[in-house]
């Protein structure tokens, strides 16, 4: 890090200085270095739970889309079949007013 970085002073209590001072010798960093590394993986773990929770909801906001599209999609073909069915009760009615070959006025 430069020194232009900006800087403060952090009080840790001793058993997590301790700690921290240690896991920086395993990882061989600096002190300063391990603190940096943990902090921002703390935060991407953060991040992920916040994406996690977003896409959470959005997968609900398009299951309730879907699912009210297919009520659409039933009540358009209940719609459809009324229609139908009304097309042929009218088919059927204007049938019997035609007249027939029998009904047919002679001439």
């Amino acid at each position: 890090m430069s020194r232009t970085d900006s800087h403060f002073n952090l009080r840790l209590p001793k058993e997590l200085k301790v700690k921290l001072t240690a896991a920086a010798r395993e990882n061989d960093r600096s002190t300063t270095t391990e603190a940096i590394a943990r902090l921002g993986e703390t935060f991407a773990r953060q991040d992920i739970v916040e994406a996690k929770a977003a896409r959470d909801a959005l997968v609900v906001e398009l299951s309730n889309a879907l699912q009210a599209g297919l009520s659409a999609a039933e009540d358009l073909g209940e719609v459809r079949n009324a229609l139908q069915e009304a097309q042929r009760v009218s088919d059927a009615k204007l049938a019997s007013l035609r007249p027939t070959k029998e009904n047919e006025p002679k001439q």
